[in-house]
């Protein structure tokens, strides 16, 4: 079903239930699209799970990657993502993996919870924006600031004027990059 077109209703006739029962589960639309986008992120980390990492760089590259693109699939129903109760703890399975494998590999326990919450973060914010640019055709704030400096004289901010223009717009790239990043970080802890 549409998720922009998704009622309490419309589910309860595919189901072919009454809608009070559908309230038994769900108390409303929110809760409803909740649940299905938390859905979608759960079915990509099932289908990206794999045996587990024990080289922490690439655990974090495959625990971020497989998030984002959970994310990413949610499309419309990225603000509805949320970790709904009715899951429990069965939902952080693969955060308890990763954090295994941080603690593997020598970190303390306030680290693995810093770099988890971090990572969450940049995985956060990398899909939010590879969904904005999707739907504006180009990140708002990137189009913004070129539009910015076309009508701005052309010795205002050179520095930052080449940098927009340098500025691609492949959210996956700077994906890549801060993850790199914090990958590096992490590396200088343990140093």
């Amino acid at each position: 079903m549409d998720p922009e077109t998704l009622t309490m209703q419309a589910v309860a006739a595919e189901l072919g239930v009454d809608r009070k029962a559908l309230n038994y589960h769900v108390a409303d639309r929110e809760g409803l699209l909740e649940l299905v986008a938390f859905d979608v992120i759960q079915g990509e980390m099932a289908r990206r799970e794999t045996a587990e990492v024990t080289d922490w760089r690439e655990a974090t590259r495959a625990f971020a990657t497989a998030n984002r693109e959970g994310l990413l699939k949610t499309g419309t129903l990225f603000e509805y993502v949320r970790m709904p109760a009715a899951e429990g703890l069965a939902a952080l399975a693969p955060a308890e993996r990763y954090a295994r494998t941080l603690l593997a590999a020598g970190f303390t326990e306030e680290q693995a919870c810093r770099a988890i919450a971090m990572l969450g973060e940049i995985v956060f914010v990398s899909a939010r924006d590879a969904i904005l640019a999707g739907k504006y055709r180009g990140h708002p704030q990137v189009t913004e600031m070129r539009r910015m400096f076309a009508e701005a004289a052309p010795d205002q901010l050179p520095t930052m004027r080449r940098l927009i223009e340098l500025r691609d717009e492949s959210p996956e790239r700077q994906f890549q990059f801060d993850v790199d990043i914090f990958i590096a970080g992490l590396e200088s802890l343990l140093g």
